[in-house]
């Protein structure tokens, strides 16, 4: 005769325990909690950096709504519900089929001590009141650590002794005596609900937790109490060297910060740092001051050589003395040098509170799966921003190449639409101030056609000889039959080149004057030494033929670039209560605006 062990006889107890109260769970969890357990989901999902994520664990799922957190922050994420509980899952199913992220949400009966999953498989595991309810709390770190990548996440949701005075014996007070009353109420297993107190009084406090996760080979690991203490977060990261505590921060490096006052000082400097963008020059922050931006530019130098830079604009909010600032596609820096990253962006966010912004919003060119700059974002507390300003997809394409490797990267079809231009005699040639007119004519019409929004022609007459002058954009338009018929505006600073803006008529797409005109702008973008061409624009998903930009992105990939999609905007908040406002009233007062000039809403801002 074979005796069941205690872990055995705890995993029985608990998984009936579990079924028994499926049907009430959810109620139970919103009357205990006053409905904020919803919130701490949001936040645990939110720790495993759900904007990167493509493959998330949810141990201990139960109904499901942790998962459901995941998938909501993380479109384009897989999120294994895995849970020992058939009712449970069983209700996580139907909650399933209701609910627009449930086609991301795969529900998995399996056990957290024992994870059906391979080595190194996903990015982020979150788990929810589930500890308590394990026998062996380590061996479930060890697990969850086997089946991280290198970088990934955990974030733990649970319940954590109280230790303070008075506090204490009033909340034993509540969830000793009242809950079980509660739950007997509405659960009918009185039990059940006196189980769950017990089995907090017999878990580790918050520090204990951090310290198991510690000796289970996390790298880093951070705590906050919720809910006056009564609830922890913790979020653990799976790193490549020795395990560390990071409550000791690392040792910044010395950076001296200045502020540049010279145009040619300033491009030519920016220009030889990694990752610079033309929306980092000089001309570009001039471009934004005759919008009402006030524009500052920033050097950050190491060791006497400059090895950052952030022009960062400020505007006004009227009738006060705040402010909003934005650095577009900067700050510019290695974004591998973490500790760089932080530094500069830690020091920008003291200028955001010394210049008295409501928020700050930056937008480095940082591919998504690079995890450790979101890292750096988010422990310096920025948050992906509800806003985007640019485009986070784009395809881009590698001209350090000769030209026949060009073509022959290129779609068969595209190289055919090119030459048949040529025969079909549309024209290539540098255009002029004199051809901005014709321009944004065809401008509008491509407006009309696509759906996004377009700026007034003042913006792009002002902006073509600022930048001109520069040396840093060349506009190229295609002719037909002596008549410009599309247009590409070519930028290009440091090592790359962008094309940012774009039109085409209807007489144009049908000699596809496009393609020629793209494949001049390749040729141009390569005798200029640039070494990539940013198409810029793409859906966030490229599969999902339903975005507005899906056409546009059919059009780009087919000259032989690889798709990108950047991280996008962050915010540095230093006014929560007002940022909550504006991010609030934004969107009502942009939609209204629009909805009075008759506009519709843009797939992007052009």
């Amino acid at each position: 005769m074979v005796t069941a062990t205690p872990a055995a006889e705890k995993a029985r107890f608990v998984r009936s325990m579990f079924d028994a109260i499926a049907g009430r769970y959810d109620l139970m969890n919103r009357l205990m909690t006053g409905g904020r357990d919803a919130a701490w989901r949001r936040l645990t999902a939110d720790a495993v950096f759900p904007e990167t994520v493509t493959r998330v664990l949810d141990a201990g799922a139960g109904t499901g709504d942790l998962s459901f957190a995941v998938a909501r922050l993380a479109p384009h994420a897989r999120v294994i519900a895995l849970d020992f509980a058939p009712e449970m899952l069983r209700l996580a199913q139907q909650k399933r089929s209701v609910r627009a992220e449930g086609r991301q949400v795969m529900p998995v009966l399996g056990d957290a001590m024992a994870l059906p999953l391979e080595d190194n498989s996903v990015e982020g595991v979150v788990t929810g009141f589930t500890l308590r309810n394990v026998e062996d709390v380590s061996t479930v770190f060890a697990e969850c650590r086997r089946v991280l990548r290198p970088g990934g996440r955990l974030a733990i949701l649970e319940l954590t002794p109280t230790r303070t005075p008075v506090f204490s014996t009033l909340f034993r007070l509540y969830f000793h005596r009242l809950v079980p009353l509660l739950g007997a109420l509405v659960s009918g297993r009185k039990y059940a609900y006196q189980y769950l107190p017990h089995s907090v009084d017999r878990f580790p406090d918050a520090k204990g937790l951090c310290r198991l996760l510690l000796d289970a080979g996390f790298g880093t690991v951070t705590y906050r109490k919720l809910a006056l203490g009564t609830v922890a977060l913790h979020v653990a990261e799976k790193g490549e060297s020795e395990p560390r505590d990071t409550t000791v921060p690392a040792a910044a490096p010395r950076l001296v910060v200045r502020e540049a006052s010279d145009p040619t000082e300033w491009n030519e400097t920016v220009a030889r740092i990694a990752n610079a963008h033309v929306m980092q020059s000089w001309e570009w922050g001039e471009l934004r001051r005759a919008t009402g931006w006030t524009p500052r530019r920033l050097l950050f130098e190491r060791d006497g050589q400059p090895v950052a830079a952030a022009s960062v604009s400020r505007r006004p909010l009227p009738g006060t003395p705040l402010g909003v600032a934005y650095c577009h596609k900067g700050p510019a820096l290695d974004y591998r040098d973490t500790p760089l990253f932080e530094a500069v962006l830690a020091r920008l966010a003291e200028e955001a509170r010394d210049r008295r912004c409501v928020f700050l919003k930056v937008d480095p060119d940082v591919e998504w799966t690079e995890r450790h700059a979101v890292a750096a974002l988010r422990r310096i507390d920025y948050v992906p921003a509800p806003e985007q300003v640019q485009s986070r997809g784009t395809v881009v394409v590698d001209v350090e190449a000769t030209e026949a490797q060009l073509l022959a990267r290129m779609s068969s079809t595209w190289r055919r639409y090119v030459k048949k231009a040529e025969r079909d005699g549309v024209r290539v040639r540098a255009g002029g101030a004199g051809d901005l007119q014709r321009f944004y004519q065809i401008y509008e019409e491509t407006e009309a056609r696509q759906g996004f929004i377009i700026r007034p022609y003042r913006y792009y007459a002002n902006a073509f000889p600022l930048m001109k002058h520069a040396g840093l954009v060349d506009l190229l338009v295609a002719e037909v039959h002596g008549q410009v018929e599309a247009a590409i505006f070519l930028f290009h600073f440091g090592a790359r080149a962008w094309y940012l803006w774009g039109a085409t008529s209807s007489i144009a797409q049908k000699v596809h004057a496009m393609y020629l005109l793209q494949w001049e702008a390749m040729r141009r973008a390569r005798e200029l030494g640039c070494d990539t061409y940013d198409m810029y624009g793409a859906p966030d998903d490229p599969n999902d033929k339903s975005d507005p930009l899906y056409g546009v992105y059919y059009l780009k990939k087919g000259f032989g670039g690889r798709y990108v999609r950047w991280i996008g905007a962050y915010d540095y908040v230093a006014s929560p209560a007002l940022y909550t406002v504006w991010d609030a009233a934004l969107p009502r007062a942009l939609y209204v605006w629009r909805a009075i000039k008759g506009e519709r809403a843009p797939a992007q801002h052009r």
